[in-house]
This record gives C-alpha cells, structure tokens and sequence, in this order.
C-alpha cells in the first residue's frame, strides 16, 4: 500500500484549512482509495479522529522522522505557508520539512500552496533553493506562481492549478439553517455572514465594521452573523466590533467552531458574505452566495481577481462607505450565476490530485 505524508497548519481550529485537508484527502481516496495517509498536525488526535487518518504532532520529531522514513510521497499541503509576514519561524518549519523529506530520499510535492509574501532577502533565496529540489510544484494563482518565478524558481517546474478547497462539494443548507435557527435567526430577513479576524489596526477597522453594520441593518433589515472561520480568535474581533454596535438586537455571533461541512452550510444560508478570511470568500462562491471582500493579504485580491469578484477595499484603509457602497452594487444583481470558472477550479482541484498519485512507486 503507498503512504502519503501530509504536511500544513492542521489541528488549530482553522476553518479554511481543515477544509483544505478534507478537500486533499477526499481528492485523494477518490483517486486511489487504498492509500495510507498520515498527517502532521497541532492536535494528532483530533485530526485523527475528524479525517479518518494517522496523525504525528508538529514538534514530536522522532514521529515525524518515523512517519517520513514509512511514506513513500510528502505532500506539503495547500494554504499560505511560504510566508514570512506572520510568522517568520514557520516558514523556516515548514521548509524544514520539505528539506528532510528530499534528504530522506522521498518524493515532495508543494500542493496548491499560496506563496508569499516573502519580504526577507535570505527567505526568498531559502524558499527558492527548497522549491527548485521538489519534485511538483503547484500553486492555487497566478500570483503565487509569479512569486515563485522572481525568487529565482523556472516557470516550467511551476504548474497553476486551483485551491484544493475546490474539489470538495457544495454542502446541503440544512445543518447551517439549523444553526441559525437554535439562536433565533428564522431566515425571513436578509442574513449578511460577516467573517472578520486578527490584524493590525484592530481599534481603527472594528469601528469601521461597527458602523458599516448599522448602515446594513438600517437599509436592507438584514441579520447580521459573525461566523468564527478560526475559534474562538474571530470571536475576539467580533466581540470588538459588537461593543460599537447600536443595532445589537439584530446581531449574533455564532460562538463555538463548526465542522467543514457546518461552516460551508452556514455560508450557503447566507444572502451575502462580507470577508476578510479567504475561505469564507471560497465556501461562498462554491455555494453561489455573492461575497464582497475585504483585504488584509494578497491572497485575497488574487482570488477576488481570478473569480472577477468585488474587494470593497483594504483593511488598513477602508470606510464604512466602502462596504455599504459596495454591498449596493452586489444587492442590486437579481440573481448570482456560478462563474464558469467554478466549474473549471473544480476539474482542476481534483486533477492535481491525480498528479499526486502519479508520483507514488506503481
């Protein structure tokens, strides 16, 4: 049986990325069911129990060694780990993986990953010298693949593909519509999910959001829902902005974490999606709900710019004019069709799959 070793900022709570681990591991059972598949992650047993998989922690070297030495493929897994910007210390970890996989003599792949920004000098040098030894590099934009290429790394050993959120399906609305029934949101009125997250300028952009809020609830009746994408963080934010809040009667935040499945029902039962947290923008568009972004990182513009969406505006410098103007344009679309290219990031989620299972021994 081949054995697949999975690595990425898995067992955290992170909505976007447990997504991206169901969306590899189910791209890949259906490829080639019989694999054994284990997964570096922040919590082993979670992880374990959530995907159905074996599970290493992320700092227990002696398994991760084990593990490395028993796979016979490493795959580094979707999300924006190649960055310095949060945190330079898990680019260095996480390309220190990547390394020991190659040294241990094993197939490496990066897996839809989004790269950058990189700003250190070494870094770049660092992330390129790492790329040019994978054996398959894939990247989820043309941004990524463009970062990759100025840090020194052949355009011909980077392939464009898609985010591996892509190739999950589009989740039934009745275990979200449950949700917001259990805190007293019938659905009669307009439901806007907000999904906001940490970020400099905190005391600035709550009050911004605050006010944005009460222009949405005043001209559109709607229910406003902050839904924790990473729990309880988000939370902390949006407890932030509720305490600006005048129209507090018609906001919840939804204060536990919810599966992959739970999240996307949630979004799919929302009439409009305002976010900072790519994979809220994501589930949105998988679930043909309109979204509006707002951006903190380039891998929000890059994916608004490839689905030919709407960013009401940067974090560090947005108004609440910003958001309710850009709401206007969104509101005033009598229907939201699927973009045709949903249908293509699909077909292209699961083929990089497919490229996966091709680097395993036959």
């Amino acid at each position: 049986m081949s054995k697949i070793l999975i690595s990425g900022y898995y067992g955290f709570s992170n909505a976007g990325d447990e997504a991206m681990l169901a969306a590899i591991i189910g791209a890949l059972r259906k490829e080639k069911p019989p694999t054994e598949i284990t997964v570096i992650s922040g919590d082993p047993e979670n992880t374990a129990d959530k995907h159905d998989v074996y599970s290493v922690h992320r700092f227990n070297f002696f398994q991760i060694i084990e593990a490395m030495a028993r796979c016979n493929l490493l795959l580094s897994g979707g999300g924006s780990l190649l960055q310095d910007i949060t945190s330079k210390r898990s680019l260095l970890y996480y390309l220190s993986i990547l390394m020991l996989g190659k040294l241990m003599g094993k197939k490496v792949m990066l897996y839809a990953q989004g790269i950058g920004p990189i700003r250190s000098r070494f870094a770049r040098k660092l992330v390129a010298y790492v790329c040019r030894k994978a054996d398959l590099v894939t990247v989820r934009d043309d941004g990524s693949s463009e970062e990759l290429r100025q840090m020194g790394v052949p355009s011909n050993q980077i392939i464009v593909t898609a985010d591996a959120v892509f190739a999950l399906n589009p989740s039934a609305k009745i275990s979200g519509k449950r949700i917001l029934q259990d805190r007293s949101i019938t659905l009669a009125k307009p439901v806007i999910g907000f999904s906001v997250r940490q970020w400099s300028g905190e005391e600035r952009f709550t009050a911004i959001f605050a006010e944005a809020v009460d222009l949405l609830v005043q001209k559109y009746d709607a229910e406003i829902v902050f839904i924790p994408m990473q729990f309880p963080a988000d939370n902390n934010v949006a407890a932030m902005i509720i305490q600006k809040v005048k129209a507090r009667e018609n906001v919840t935040i939804l204060d536990e974490g919810y599966s992959t499945e739970e999240y996307m029902s949630l979004i799919a039962n929302c009439t409009l999606v305002i976010g900072m947290r790519l994979h809220a923008l994501v589930f949105a568009a998988l679930s043909e709900v309109p979204f509006l972004a707002v951006s903190y990182d380039p891998k929000v513009d890059r994916f608004v710019r490839s689905m030919d969406g709407k960013t009401a505006g940067d974090i560090q410098a947005i108004t609440s004019n910003d958001i309710v103007q850009a709401t206007e344009k969104i509101w005033q679309k009598t229907a939201y069709k699927q973009n045709e290219q949903i249908s293509k990031l699909r077909k292209e989620a699961q083929f990089n799959a497919l490229r996966a299972i091709k680097l395993l021994p036959k």
